[in-house]
């Protein structure tokens, strides 16, 4: 069995020496460190995988010797090719394996659920008055990145505490103004943009921020001690009394959290629950010897995975998210195959990163700790992943590969084309995430009605947006419309760089279900649960939509040309706007047919057209 060609990575020629290409294609593979990619008949990888030594892992699973580990003769049965690239060094192939798991996502390997997705909060250390913000896009811009966080709640408060402790701006771009923000007034802010701090001063606070963000909020403590001593020694007292009262909001944070050693210790530790084919890693961080952080992480394992490579696997994924401070010490609850290359990686440009597992004292303690932790999130993982019948029965009608878990239904509100509106209301499992729901104006259809390009333009906004911020994409998109807009919203689809997203049109009248690709309507039973779900999210985006458009009429009747004009008051200026839609559209009416409204004669009505005629031309005001 051989290797296959390609153009990824480094090979070996026959002097030993290294250059750019996949292993050669009628080579036997080299004696060297690097990457393995198992492939079956039709090409796919099925298995990413690291070696010391490329040609004797390699035989493991083209030998013909019995082999008593289940997975490799899984895989020997799957087997129709493999691919080998040649790195510089074992911790060089240990880099490169993880970036082509995240590529390949290969069915036997174990894979950190949306590892792309958890968020950071970033510190713009290149900035010249630093911002912190949540991210989900980590670059090499000279930013400082703290967590990941995969409780996007937890991080969430620990931002809002930010704001409260460390006076940063909150601005996007920075620029000098006349006046100070709100948020310097209300003491959220040190006021860069007006000249209020020192840019010494701006500095340190950031300082402090990045120590409390790496969980040293007692060097924060002491450094504001040490400042406020300083404060009062020069008589400084209001600026002491500040520093006090940092210092206690800071102590009280550091009350909260749980002291699991008396070592003045930074250390994480790390244990694994599983069940069947899922599992959840558990990292307890600790900093100082206090519990600052538990992160739950799920994970995806391939048929017959040993516990050693979950946790193997784990760490090389998990670690190379991780953009903040690493610890001195990482507890295990199994030693990893790969203990001393990845403690050289982690290592590389920064002090030694130890890795053990303790079977005895404290640190053991400290494992069975984050195994309960491990154990229990897997408890309530496995209780949140209960799929609703109707969500089921609904991709089991569609013939989706997974049951629409994310579905986001999109509509259109105007009136004669007049404040055209979008939205998208999204329901997970079968019921409403309000926090999801978006709402959009439209922009490039000017003036008349035209659904077809409206639907188009959100179902692009939306989800250009989506990806753009690597946020969860539905697995189901439902276009309030018939096979005209659902056509629409296809053509748009395609530029969006959305994939995987399967689109359903529902029709209004005879609530008949159109899929793309597909000639007819789906034959879906009124009864059905299925099909019930597709009316409930119609109904509910349709809701939102009028609610939206209305408060948009709403607004404008509040404040438009008509005020001012005599004989025009707010219920008659309401009633010209709920018949024509806007101040345009009744410019571009007749006396006679403004006179129809009720309340409005035909002398008010041409007062209404000269005002508007003499505010469109500048001869005069009309409001």
């Amino acid at each position: 069995m051989q290797g296959s060609g390609g153009p990824l990575g480094t090979d070996v020629n026959e002097s030993g020496s290294t250059m750019p290409g996949r292993h050669n294609t009628h080579s036997r593979p080299p004696t060297k460190p690097g990457v393995y990619l198992l492939k079956d008949r039709n090409g796919k990888v099925i298995y990413v995988g690291k070696a010391r030594n490329l040609r004797n892992r390699l035989r493991a699973y083209t030998g013909g010797a019995e082999t008593p580990d289940p997975k490799v003769q899984v895989l020997r049965s799957k087997l129709a090719g493999f691919d080998c690239i040649v790195a510089g060094s074992e911790t060089e192939a240990l880099v490169l394996e993880s970036n082509l798991i995240k590529e390949h996502r290969p069915r036997y390997n174990v894979k950190l659920k949306d590892d792309k997705r958890y968020p950071f909060i970033k510190v713009t250390l290149a900035d010249e008055y630093p911002r912190a913000f949540v991210t989900r896009v980590v670059r090499q811009d000279g930013s400082g990145y703290f967590g990941p966080y995969t409780d996007a709640r937890a991080m969430r408060r620990t931002l809002r505490l930010i704001r409260q402790v460390f006076p940063i701006r909150q601005c996007t771009t920075f620029k000098r103004r006349p006046r100070p923000c709100l948020n310097h007034q209300i003491g959220r802010c040190l006021g860069p943009c007006v000249g209020a701090v020192s840019k010494e001063e701006y500095d340190r606070i950031v300082r402090e921020l990045t120590l409390f963000l790496d969980g040293r909020a007692g060097d924060v403590v002491a450094l504001l001690a040490e400042q406020m001593s300083s404060a009062v020694d020069g008589l400084r007292f209001e600026e002491a009394a500040f520093l006090r009262d940092r210092i206690g909001d800071i102590e009280k944070i550091g009350r909260r959290q749980r002291v699991l050693t008396a070592n003045q210790v930074d250390r994480d530790v790390v244990a694994i629950a599983r069940h069947e084919g899922y599992a959840v890693a558990s990292v307890v961080r600790v900093r100082g010897g206090k519990l600052i952080a538990c992160e739950n992480c799920p994970l995806e394992l391939g048929p017959r995975t040993s516990d050693d490579e979950v946790m193997d696997t784990f760490l090389k994924q998990f670690y190379s998210l991780s953009r903040g401070a690493l610890p001195g010490e990482i507890l295990l609850d199994s030693d990893p195959p790969d203990r001393e290359a990845i403690e050289k990686w982690l290592g590389e440009g920064a002090s030694r990163v130890r890795i053990s597992a303790p079977s005895r004292g404290e640190k053991r303690l400290l494992v069975d700790f984050a195994r309960d932790n491990a154990h229990q999130a897997l408890k309530r993982a496995f209780e949140s992943r209960r799929v609703p019948a109707s969500v089921i029965e609904l991709g089991e009608a569609l013939g989706m590969k997974r049951p629409p878990r994310l579905i986001s239904g999109i509509d259109i509100s105007s009136i004669s084309g007049a404040h055209a509106v979008g939205t998208v209301v999204t329901f997970r499992d079968g019921r409403p995430d309000r926090a999801l729901y978006r709402k959009y104006r439209i922009r490039t259809v000017v003036q008349g009605r035209d659904d077809y390009g409206s639907i188009g333009e959100v179902v692009s906004r939306h989800l250009r947006r989506v990806v753009k911020e690597e946020r969860e994409l539905p697995d189901l998109l439902l276009i309030d419309g018939g096979k005209g807009q659902l056509s629409a919203a296809a053509t748009a689809l395609r530029g969006t760089g959305a994939r995987g997203v399967t689109l359903v049109g529902l029709a209004k009248r005879e609530e008949e279900v159109f899929v793309r690709g597909r000639a007819t309507p789906l034959p879906l039973a009124p009864d059905s649960r299925a099909k019930k779900l597709l009316v409930r999210v119609r109904n509910e985006v349709h809701r939102f939509s009028i609610a939206y458009h209305r408060s948009l009429r709403e607004r404008e009747a509040r404040r438009s040309l008509l005020d001012g004009i005599p004989g025009v008051g707010p219920s008659r200026k309401e009633a010209l706007l709920r018949k024509f839609g806007s101040v345009r559209s009744i410019t571009e009416r007749p006396p006679e047919e403004i006179a129809e409204v009720p309340g409005i004669g035909i002398a008010t009505a041409r007062k209404i057209k000269e005002a508007l005629r003499q505010a469109e031309s500048g001869d005069g005001p009309a409001a």
